[in-house]
């Protein structure tokens, strides 16, 4: 099948994320009804992502070797492997496990076809300005988890009949129903994303992930980074959104499970409205990405700018959700936090990108999400450990207060960009 870049892009992470957020609101409801820990949870995910940070540069490497859509592909199906060990896990072993398996699939997946649609879109034409493209890329991607997380929240109810302590059990079929969707995804993949490349033999694959060659590779990062001041400051913004992301991911569901009338979250419309919560998430997303494009032509893309108003707004966002204390209003906020995240997205990523050059795009990609993996593992830990102690509620008070502070990178960006306007005026 033969189509375009961007509706190829376009239509494979749409429906990836569609498939892959499947399970989302009952996930870590999932685990605690199997005996494990909020602090567990914490432990585990912040396992998954320490391995997406450890290989995120060798698997940037690989998918040099292999091409991106290979390492995409190769990703997709890890992925599936941890869905199914998740199936069938009863302790914390088997989690960490799939925590193992499930890092070593986002190490391969993310970013690889961003680097390709990238490259792309500048192989057209190299002066597009990237801001609106990955806007509207990211309200695809939107789509795709909206769509996936109500989809996949309806189905517990409709299973009711299955016993809650069997392996397939009404919180779980939303997890077998997206093993089916990667696997349709991957072979949909297979057929529309087209990368022109050398075929990558078997001593190209060993060169790209020997000692030595991994050892350069992060010498290159490093070095791309020491020379770059601008980039120090957005991987560090990078790290901060990661964390709060992370314990934002591990605490909702059982933050408004609390919320909920009742013990059993599967019964009535329970997990139905927990998908309305995370799908109208996304939905509002979209609206964050419109909201973003509009606001930085009014501002003469000034994108650092744009990046810290909404930056700051996500901070205030996740205060105030600690304060909430009721379903539909602790609801909405939540929603808001996820307008101003995706708000801030693509100004961040353009500034991002703007500051790459083309031929360390998929290293200084792979740099990217090992500082948000890094800064989740932190993150994970910290504050799902800090709600088992104390409460979610000071979760949320911690990461809208880290947030309000990581705004300020961006001011310096922007006073950098005015007085470059200024001298080449």
């Amino acid at each position: 099948m033969s189509l375009a870049p961007r509706r190829a892009y376009y239509l494979v992470t749409t429906l990836h994320w569609f498939g892959l957020v499947m399970p989302m609101a009952v996930t870590v409801l999932l685990a605690q009804s199997r005996g494990i820990t909020l602090t567990e949870v914490g432990l585990f995910m912040g396992l998954y992502s320490m391995v997406v940070a450890v290989l995120e540069l060798p698997s940037g490497a690989l998918a040099d070797a292999l091409g991106r859509k290979r390492a995409f592909l190769l990703g997709g199906a890890l992925s599936i492997v941890a869905r199914g060990i998740f199936l069938v896990a009863f302790d914390l072993g088997a989690f960490i496990a799939f925590a193992v398996v499930l890092g070593a699939s986002r190490a391969l997946t993310s970013g690889s076809l961003e680097a390709w649609f990238i490259d792309a879109l500048l192989a057209e034409d190299p002066e597009t300005d990237l801001q609106p493209e990955l806007a509207a890329a990211g309200s695809f991607q939107l789509a795709g988890l909206a769509g996936g997380t109500l989809l996949g929240s309806a189905l517990p109810p409709l299973f009711t009949s299955l016993p809650a302590d069997a392996t397939v059990s009404p919180l779980a079929v939303p997890l077998v129903t997206s093993l089916v969707v990667q696997a349709l995804v991957l072979a949909l993949a297979a057929s529309v994303i087209h990368e022109a490349r050398v075929g990558a033999t078997a001593t190209d694959v060993r060169g790209a992930v020997r000692p030595s060659a991994i050892v350069n590779l992060i010498a290159r990062a490093v070095s791309s980074v020491a020379g770059a001041p601008r980039l120090r400051l957005l991987l560090f913004v990078d790290f901060v959104v990661g964390a709060v992301l992370a314990a934002s991911e591990n605490l909702w569901q059982p933050y408004f499970a609390g919320l909920l009338p009742g013990d059993d979250v599967t019964s009535g419309d329970g997990t139905v409205l927990l998908g309305v919560i995370i799908g109208g998430s996304f939905g509002v997303g979209v609206l964050g990405n419109l909201l973003a494009t509009r606001l930085a032509r009014l501002m003469g893309k000034r994108h650092a700018l744009v990046a810290a108003i909404f930056q700051v707004a996500q901070g205030l966002a996740f205060m105030l959700l600690a304060l909430s204390g009721r379903f539909l209003l602790a609801a909405a906020v939540f929603w808001l936090t996820y307008l101003t995240r995706s708000g801030w997205n693509s100004p961040h990523a353009a500034l991002f990108h703007r500051d790459v050059p083309t031929h360390r795009r998929s290293v200084m990609l792979s740099a990217q999400s090992l500082a948000g993996f890094a800064g989740a593992f932190v993150g994970s830990v910290a504050l799902g450990a800090l709600a088992d102690a104390s409460s979610i509620d000071a979760a949320w008070l911690v990461a809208g207060a880290v947030l309000l502070l990581s705004a300020v990178p961006y001011l310096r960006l922007d006073g950098l960009d005015r007085r470059a306007r200024v001298a080449q005026a």
